[in-house]
């Protein structure tokens, strides 16, 4: 009952200030605009929006890191609400357990996002960029601004932006980069020292997948181990069988052909059949597929296949070119996300 009398209180404001001007012909916000304003009369009096577009500063702390510029990425964290406080999205699992949302397989933390012009929407852009890694900021930023198109003025969005909402974001910056990939790769380097008694403290370099076809083509961010070397090569055009285990760098395991690691990491379903996989293997990575009805794989788990032999056990870490990219895959792996595999090729199941 409440939110019913404070938005009629919204509308009666926006009334008022509609009959002191003449009736014109209104451009595509106005009415929003009118409806923006007073409920920023009415929640934040005397606020100022920053210059520019207009966004409002809630609160804000300082960062002590690299500044985000407007070409590049910044890893964030965030909580996305509307203005009466209803959460759209977010990136911790404090905020997932409180919504009731929380899932064991879901990722949780920060989140590459691109601060290119067109990625990333206006409103947002100018909260951030000028930030330095570490800071904060709590925003509202009025609907017409959160459009990835891009104008040169408010009056234009104004005039243009059709289908943003009055957004507040609750937003820090953890890191930035100008290059997403080295970026990747500068994690992967981490991940192997961390783990350095599995890759034996070697360089990244020492096992990078490269010379696979007859171009000599070096993957650059593809790396294989051998952890149990093959009995013996494969002939080309074979069917093999495979276990293995897919997870991300902070150990998120988001796929698995064993049953007990999908029990033990929440992955366990009842009707998915646990047992080793059927390949059909090439020396050419971009032929080798997977299962009965021979679906692709993504070409960094390809690549590490192509590199195995009989009864051969290998770890592959990747950067996400070879895995899924920009956009990610579900809630398990997000965008811009190097994964790792570990494999197992092993002997056809008996029936």
């Amino acid at each position: 009952m409440k939110t019913i009398f404070k938005s009629a209180a919204y509308i009666i404001l926006a009334l008022a200030a509609a009959g002191c001007a003449k009736a014109v012909t209104e451009g595509t916000n106005e009415a929003e605009k009118r409806f923006f304003e007073a409920w920023m009369e009415t929640h934040h009096p005397g606020l100022t929006p920053e210059e520019g577009l207009g966004i409002y500063i809630l609160e804000e702390e300082t960062g002590d890191g690299a500044a985000v510029e407007p070409d590049g990425y910044i890893l964030a964290e965030y909580t996305v609400t509307d203005l009466d406080g209803n959460i759209s999205s977010y990136t911790g699992k404090e905020v997932a357990k409180q919504l009731g949302k929380f899932d064991t397989t879901a990722y949780y933390g920060p989140k590459v996002m691109p601060t290119f012009k067109g990625s990333m929407q206006a409103g947002l852009a100018k909260a951030v960029i000028g930030m330095k890694a570490g800071g904060r900021k709590k925003v509202i930023i009025p609907g017409w601004l959160m459009s990835y198109a891009s104008y040169d003025s408010e009056k234009e969005y104004l005039e243009n932006s059709t289908s943003g909402k009055n957004t507040i974001y609750d937003i820090r910056v953890t890191e930035f980069t100008d290059s997403i990939g080295l970026w990747e790769k500068e994690q992967i380097g981490k991940y192997l020292k961390a783990n350095s008694d599995i890759f034996e403290a070697m360089d990244t370099t020492d096992f990078l997948v490269t010379d696979i076809d007859e171009k000599e083509t070096k993957f650059d961010g593809m790396y294989y181990k051998t952890v149990k070397p093959a009995q013996k090569e494969f002939d080309s055009d074979t069917t093999i069988y495979i276990n293995y285990t897919g997870k991300l760098l902070n150990g998120l395991v988001f796929d698995t052909t064993d049953e007990k690691t999908a029990k033990d990491n929440g992955l366990y379903s009842s009707a998915r059949s646990y047992e080793p996989i059927k390949i059909q293997w090439n020396k050419d990575y971009k032929e080798i597929t997977m299962g009965s009805n021979s679906s692709s794989t993504i070409s960094g788990f390809a690549l590490a296949l192509s590199q195995m032999g009989a009864f051969e056990e290998g770890i592959a870490v990747f950067t996400s070119t070879y895995g899924y990219g920009n956009s990610g895959s579900g809630s398990s792996i997000p965008g811009f996300s190097p994964l790792i595999f570990e494999i197992q090729v092993v002997a056809e199941p008996e029936d």
